[in-house]
Parts: structure tokens; sequence; C-alpha cells
């Protein structure tokens, strides 16, 4: 009978050890299943591009490819590019430059180093949208004329002698190097006398003086000569280009 009841409570004790550990290990499990959950938030916030610690999430970026095609005379050695207020970066002028990691949206790309005798077909500076994962592209299309070097008489004063106070009209062109127009050019052109024909060598040239050149060329349709003489000429000047001296020419008091 004693050994019955010894065995009766060791059961009790059993069942009671069963019944009070239930608990612990729900409570075990349920910890479990948190921790899973915080490591899931965790695991979530690294893929969409988070740190967890309050780092920016990635931008998404794309590619830009910027052209210059260059056509005419006298093109530049090449120029440059610049986008946004990135350094300007070096460009041929048949060449493209590649930009890579550009954050994807609008962007402002600009061609410089463009010479005064070249012209930008389009806007310059211009706008180019880039896409996510995808190459944008723009072109700048860029002409040269020849480049102007020189003056030289296109007309010349009359061959005959100029009546004294009378009107005479001459024409002056920017040429290049090989003696061909420059129609880009479009600065002032200044006329003097050159070779005072006069006996006292004090004659005066009067009319419109200077002029602004149109497609590379100057006319004076109004000079005027106060004194009579011989083998007069005059001088076309403009900044930065090789002066031009008319032929002779002479004033007299009437028509011969």
């Amino acid at each position: 009978m004693g050994g019955g009841a010894t065995s009766g409570v060791g059961q009790a004790r059993r069942l009671q050890i069963a019944v009070s550990g239930e608990p612990v290990r729900k409570a075990v499990y349920l910890l479990a299943l948190a921790a899973l959950a915080v490591a899931g938030c965790h695991l979530d916030t690294l893929l969409s591009g988070g740190s967890g610690g309050g780092a920016p999430p990635r931008v998404a970026t794309g590619t830009l490819r910027a052209a210059a095609v260059t056509s005419g005379s006298n093109p530049p050695a090449g120029y440059t590019m610049t986008l946004d207020s990135s350094q300007p970066t070096s460009i041929g002028i048949n060449d493209s430059v590649i930009a890579t990691g550009i954050p994807a949206g609008s962007h402002r790309a600009a061609l410089g180093s463009v010479p005064d005798n070249c012209n930008v077909s389009g806007d310059n500076p211009r706008t180019v949208s880039v896409r996510a994962n995808e190459t944008a592209r723009t072109t700048f299309s860029v002409a040269c004329n020849r480049l102007a070097t020189r003056l030289a008489f296109n007309i010349e004063p009359p061959q005959l002698p100029i009546v004294l106070g009378q009107n005479f009209t001459v024409e002056v062109s920017a040429e290049d190097d090989s003696g061909n127009l420059a129609p880009a050019f479009a600065d002032s052109v200044a006329i003097a006398i050159a070779n005072d024909g006069s006996l006292t060598k004090d004659a005066h040239l009067s009319g419109t003086r200077r002029v602004k050149a149109v497609n590379g060329l100057a006319t004076f349709n109004d000079l005027r000569i106060d004194k009579t003489g011989v083998n007069y000429t005059l001088k076309a000047t403009a900044a930065q280009l090789a002066d031009a001296t008319s032929r002779p020419f002479d004033v007299v008091t009437a028509a011969p």
C-alpha cells in the first residue's frame, strides 16, 4: 500500500511538470515567431534599398550619350560638353561622350567652345530626359563657315575720276586665307583715306565710314572727299583681320 502511494505521488509530480511545461513551450514558440517576423522586416528593408539605419534609398539611374556632328569649313579642333553643373568634358567634332550613373529625370546639356564661325542647330543648352536603366541620346548639329582672316575690296573706287563732292560707293568683303568669302563674319568694318592725293595733304573723307558687315560684306555707299587730287587710296580695317587697300583713284573739280 505504501508502494502504491509512492507510485501515485510520482505520477502526480510527472503530470504536474508536464502541465506546467506546456505554457513554456508555447511562449518559446511565440518568441521564435516574433524573431522570424523581425528578421523578415529587416530583409524587406534591405531588398527595398534601405539599410534599416536611416540610409537613403538607392536612386534610379540611366545613361546619356551626347554627340556632336560638324559640317562646313574651318571647324574647331573640338568642343566641350557640360551636363548640369559638372566639369566640362572634351568631345571631338564628330564624336560622342557617354555619361553613366545619371539620376533619372531632366538634365541640362550644353555644347561649349563653339567658335564664332560655327552655329549650333537647335537649343544649346538643351533639356534631355534620362530614364532609369535606359540610354538617352542627344546630338548637337554644328555648321561651320569659312573663317575670315583678311579684308578685300570687292567693289573698288571708280576708275574714272570722281567729281569733287560727288558720292561714290565701295564694298569690302571678309575672306579666308584662300580668298573665299567668309559669310559668317558680321563685325564692323571701318574705312579711311590711306594715301592723301591732295596737294595740301589734309583731305577729309565723309559719309558713313563704319559699317557692320552682313554675310561677310560691308557696303559704303555715301563716301565723299572734299579736295581734288590724284592717286588717292582707301584703307579698310576690322578687328583681328588683315587690312585692305583700294586701287588708286582721282578727284577732280568737274567731269572730264
